[in-house]
């Protein structure tokens, strides 16, 4: 963030100073009067940059890890139109993933709650570390596709463990394009998991993509009918 000192005759001329050098607006900034105008002597204020959304998180993010007692992490963020993305590095980032990412999970719907208490909109949160949510996603894309064969050779649904809402959307859409079964949440709350159903017999025979019997016709004319 940036920041300045600047004087003037007048406090706003001291703050007017500031925003020039800093080609800022007056509510891009946090003002601080160091020191009061007066006879023969100037305002003086200390100007700084307000911290944008992606970085009040960010700076959430590493005071949560630190009141965790865990030492040596560092945080940076990307930020896009939609999405706020925090990843996690340093010798110990791997104390932040927990079993199965559950305490990746529970910092990430802290930093969305606080990044969309105050906005009409809302923007995604993601925090990663050691690169596990590509490792999990992986995981889950190989168990969706074994889960898949299970259920066509069997014909019985599957029910999964309990997952958060993104690791049920990459279930979803490892299987969203098959022929064989179909996917559907059930549950509620930390209960709330996917199941993976037998498409009908007759489903999967009227699917665009089944094979076709060829219906063979032989045609007898009305003579040998006759005959």
């Amino acid at each position: 963030m940036k920041t300045t000192i600047s004087s003037g005759k007048t406090l706003e001329a001291a703050v007017s100073n500031a925003l020039a050098e800093l080609g800022l607006s007056e509510e891009q900034v946090d003002v601080k009067v160091l020191q009061e105008g007066g006879f023969l002597k100037s305002f003086k204020v200390e100007v700084t940059e307000k911290p944008s959304q992606s970085q009040r998180i960010q700076q959430f993010l590493v005071n949560v890890i630190e009141k965790m007692g865990i030492e040596g992490c560092n945080v940076e963020v990307a930020e896009s139109d939609s999405t706020v993305m925090l990843t996690v590095t340093g010798d110990n980032a791997n104390a932040v993933i927990g079993h199965r990412g559950e305490v990746l999970d529970a910092l990430q719907y802290l930093c969305s709650l606080l990044l969309n208490e105050k906005t009409s909109g809302f923007k995604r949160v993601t925090i990663d570390a050691e690169g596990y949510r590509a490792k999990r996603e992986k995981t889950l894309v190989r168990l969706a596709q074994n889960l898949e064969q299970k259920v066509k050779r069997t014909g019985k649904p599957v029910n999964l463990e309990p997952m958060n809402p993104y690791e049920r959307r990459i279930i979803h859409t490892a299987l969203q394009g098959s022929k064989y079964v179909t996917t559907e949440s059930e549950g509620q709350g930390p209960q709330r998991h996917v199941v993976i159903t037998p498409v009908s017999q007759s489903n999967v025979l009227n699917s665009p993509n089944a094979p076709r019997k060829t219906l063979n016709f032989v045609y007898r004319s009305d003579k040998k009918r006759r005959r």
